[in-house]
């Protein structure tokens, strides 16, 4: 990873309901725009994240 793909990284952000830039400290990660506590996916993401990587599993065993 260089230092370009560094600052395009993005997380979720439920306050402005968006993927968004963020500073980390060492146990959370904070929205740079309102400085609200961020996650790596939003929650439709996650259930889809989750959904796929179920169905994989199921196909590799």
């Amino acid at each position: 990873m260089d230092r370009m793909d560094f600052e395009k990284e993005t997380k979720w952000c439920a306050r402005c309901n968006d993927y968004v830039r963020y500073l980390m400290s060492v146990n959370h990660s904070y929205c740079v725009q309102c400085g609200s506590q961020v996650k790596l996916f939003s929650r439709e993401d996650m259930a889809r994240f989750t959904d796929h990587l179920e169905k994989r599993k199921w196909k590799v065993s």
